[in-house]
């Protein structure tokens, strides 16, 4: 009968005196404990702070969280959509008049005054606007001002409560009113010309006005009615003759996929993460128990018990992850706070990095997380170790070698056998599920920095260049009303100093004429993607054959050079001569789908002020390069039609410049930057630079470089630390199997030279895995990079993958003889009685 000793307090005592004992040992578990905790809590703080900042951005580009509208609704059909229960929230807006100044007719510009319900300005906008200071308008005399309505105002330096006095158009009268500012907010919204009053209820009871005659009803749809919503409500709300439901497209439909695909970039470095954290942690433990194998036989003839041993081995493990863990959440807290709000800023550059935030998700879940995954990882990776400690007798403990012993094959030749990299070969795969960590642990490392490496330069500024900015410089009219690009100030661009090149494109609203081979399948295609039902499209389609005015659009006219260039950058040929004489017509392709291509057919534009009109044929293209300008906003959401400029200024002599690009000679290039801001500041044009997209590009390129470097470096640091161990562990644990191999005629020659072939075979193996697993693995970090950006093109790491693997086979090829070096120091006997 086996009676179990009870020694708590001298296993305890052990414990200690074992971790004492062995400090580089600790070191380099407190070591890769730390990296694996801090890197988890980096990777996912970045990545949620990443996630919610870009859902914000969406929430305020899009201007409000409702998706669906209906104007001037009656009390019972509020009453029926509320009973519906489709939505999250149902608010009103009431459209109270705009502001009148000559400053504004002037500047372009314009200030809308309007009157928010609670619901829609708590549940509906406020989401979307932020640095809100005061509070929404309670008297009469009180307003609340968008920082851009101040600014055009010339009051940018108001506070609150001061006094306000603007002329108002309110029921169609002029009225100077004086308010007194309650409050204030920043709007992102896509348009940049457009300011915001809001008033309060009494204002809009005192000047008769009403949601009945004035309003529209904002409502925000539940997630899992999205795609029903406007079948039911359709069905159920009965409307008058002039109404209709206006769903608008959710643009944070279009995000939710690119935020799926970051969260599995995210999700594939955090494995990357832990399991290079689990190998590191398991080889110095596996090592350290190894190496003290004669202490744990020696224990087991004393008496102490197998569960015992394993508590040692596990009490080491916990010991160190107290100091480990916190080390890394510490540092983990200071990335968070300090680096991760620069990282953000950098990765923000661009045409709305204004509406992107850089707070920091600060969620106590992802350090509760990281705790507890890098203790389950150390409990885990001391598993093995503490098994065999406590297995091991003693006897087998004094010639414990870190290998199983195998079963030789029959008649195997000695000199066969006796070959030095045969030996090697041997020694390598002599324990096996060593010898698969490294290779694990190198390769991932490795793969890690090249896919990281991959990525940033499949998002290289030179891509994103060439994809979006073919000019130096460009104006646009983005509302594209007024003439606000007019001849003489082209003609005043044209004569500054260093202007190369200006090309001009055009913009008329005109009708076209319904036909069944063109528009027929763009509004069906469209509608389609909105979620209308085929009896949906109907009733779109007989309200045009009813009034036929719903088919105007703005029709973008294109000069020689332009559609030149686009002709030379497109996959698609089209005929220039016949498009510069109007007998074709130009198509976007995304109202057509994949199908684009089958479209063919003539379509008839028309202004119906001078009955002019051009009938030719349209040919519809894909302009991938963005050689072309966007369209403008059209009722139905019809195709961006160009022709060339020619052709429209027949059609319509009082056509506007809607877009200027610009080309200039470099030496020029700043001061031309300087002038062209400010011209476009006066006007009240958009104005983008290639110069300064370079530069923010950079800036979020040189972060995101040092980001993603930091982590690659460090998971390589852990892959070369796990090989040095390995081969440390290797050569100590046969420290007495060389010496012996020496004292039969082996020269410390061969020896290294055999080691110096197991550090080759570890180099050559892991090069086989990168040059076929890893490829694979890079290419699809490429293709999961092109469906985040459509400007990445592949860029094979040529020179990283040289240099890496070079420096990889020089560690593994100096590293086991400088090993034995340092472990052969005394003679051949010392080393063979040693203990």
């Amino acid at each position: 009968m086996k009676f179990e000793n009870n020694n708590k307090e001298v296993i305890k005592r052990i414990t200690k005196r074992s971790l004492k004992s062995n400090k580089v040992r600790n070191i380099f578990t407190i070591l890769a404990i730390v990296l694996t905790t801090f890197m988890i809590s980096s990777v996912f703080s970045i990545g949620i702070s990443f996630l919610k900042n870009y859902k914000t951005m969406n929430l305020r580009l899009q201007g409000n969280k409702a998706t669906t509208f209906l104007e001037k609704p009656t009390e019972s059909q509020i009453n029926k959509i509320k009973s519906l229960k489709l939505h999250d929230s149902i608010g009103y807006e009431i459209n109270v008049g705009k502001v009148v100044l000559d400053s504004l007719t002037k500047n372009k510009t314009s200030i809308l005054i309007r009157y928010s319900d609670e619901e829609d300005y708590e549940k509906q906008m406020k989401p979307c606007i932020s640095d809100i200071e005061g509070k929404y308008p309670e008297k009469e005399n009180e307003v609340m001002a968008s920082k851009k309505a101040l600014k055009f105002l010339g009051k940018g330096n108001a506070k609150i409560g001061d006094k306000i006095k603007v002329p108002c158009n309110i029921n169609g009268e002029v009225v100077n009113n004086e308010f007194v500012l309650s409050g204030y907010y920043t709007t992102y919204g896509i348009i940049e010309d457009a300011g915001y009053l809001l008033v309060s209820e009494k204002f809009v009871h005192t000047n008769n006005l009403s949601l009945e005659k004035n309003g529209t009803l904002f409502i925000t749809i539940k997630n899992k009615y999205k795609n029903t919503a406007s079948d039911v409500l359709n069905k159920e709300v009965s409307l008058k003759d002039n109404q209709k439901f206006n769903f608008n497209y959710d643009i944070t439909n279009d995000t939710t996929e690119t935020m799926m695909i970051t969260i599995v970039l995210i999700s594939i470095i955090a494995l990357f993460i832990v399991l290079s954290g689990y190998l590191l942690i398991y080889n110095v433990l596996y090592i350290a128990v190894t190496k003290d194998i004669n202490f744990y036989g020696l224990l087991k003839t004393i008496g102490t018990s197998p569960r015992q041993i394993k508590k040692i081995v596990k009490g080491q493990a916990i010991r160190i992850s107290i100091i480990g863990i916190p080390v890394g959440l510490a540092l983990g807290a200071i990335v968070s706070f300090v680096i991760v709000p620069v990282v953000l800023d950098a990765m923000n550059s661009g045409n709305y990095s204004a509406a992107m935030p850089s707070v920091v998700s600060f969620n106590p879940v992802i350090f509760i997380a990281t705790t507890l995954f890098s203790l389950l990882t150390v409990l885990l990776s001391c598993r093995k170790p503490a098994k065999i400690a406590s297995s091991i007798s003693p006897t087998e403990a004094l010639r414990y070698t870190g290998s199983k012993t195998k079963k030789q094959k029959k008649n195997r030749k000695s000199t066969n056998g006796g070959k030095l990299y045969k030996m090697a070969w041997y020694n390598v795969f002599r324990e096996k599920k060593r010898a698969i960590l490294v290779f694990l642990s190198l390769f991932m490392g490795i793969i890690t920095f090249l896919s990281v490496n991959t990525f940033l330069n499949s998002i290289s500024v030179e891509n994103y260049i060439e994809k979006y900015v073919k000019n130096d410089f460009i104006l646009t009219n983005e509302s594209g009303e007024g003439d606000k690009i007019d001849e003489a100030i082209i003609n005043k661009i044209k004569y500054i100093k260093g202007i190369k090149t200006v090309n001009t494109s055009k913009s008329s609203y005109l009708q076209l004429e319904m036909n069944e081979d063109v528009l027929l399948p763009a509004i069906k295609e469209v509608y389609k993607r909105f979620g209308s039902t085929p009896e949906d499209i109907n009733e779109i389609l007989k309200s045009i054959e009813e009034d036929p005015s719903k088919l105007s659009t703005a029709v973008i006219g294109i000069d020689d050079e332009l559609i030149t260039s686009f002709n030379e950058d497109s996959k698609e040929k089209i005929d220039i001569a016949a498009f510069k004489s109007g007998k074709l017509i130009l198509l976007d392709s995304w109202s057509y789908g994949e199908n684009y291509k089958n479209i063919k057919g003539n379509l008839t534009i028309k202004n119906v002020d001078t009955n002019d009109s051009l009938n030719a044929e349209v040919k519809v293209v894909n302009d991938n390069e963005n050689v072309l300008p966007s369209g403008l906003p059209a009722e139905l959401t019809l195709p961006t039609i160009y022709v060339s400029n020619s052709a429209l200024e027949k059609l319509d002599s009082n056509c506007i410049n809607y877009t200027l690009y610009i080309n200039v000679d470099e030496k020029y290039e700043s001061i031309i930057s300087n002038k062209l801001k400010n011209l476009s500041n006066k006007c009240g044009v958009d104005f983008e630079s290639k110069v300064e997209e370079t530069k923010g590009f950079n800036n979020s390129q040189i972060v995101m470089n040092i980001l993603g470097s930091g982590i690659s470096i460090i998971l390589i640091f852990i892959g070369i630390l796990n090989f040095v161990n390995v081969m440390i562990t290797g050569v100590n644990t046969r420290v007495k199997e060389l010496a012996i191999m020496e004292s039969i005629g082996m020269t410390k020659k061969q020896i290294k030279k055999m080691l110096t072939f197991e550090g080759l075979y570890y180099a050559v193996i892991t090069t086989l895995f990168i040059s076929t697993i890893g490829m694979a693995i890079i290419y699809g970090v490429y293709k999961l990079t092109k469906e985040i950006a459509d400007y990445a093109a592949f860029a094979f790491p040529i020179v990283p993958l040289a240099l890496l693997l070079i420096f990889i086979f020089l560690v593994c090829l100096v590293t086991p003889t400088i090993v034995f070096k340092l472990l052969s120091k005394n003679s051949v006997t010392d080393r063979i009685r040693e203990e």
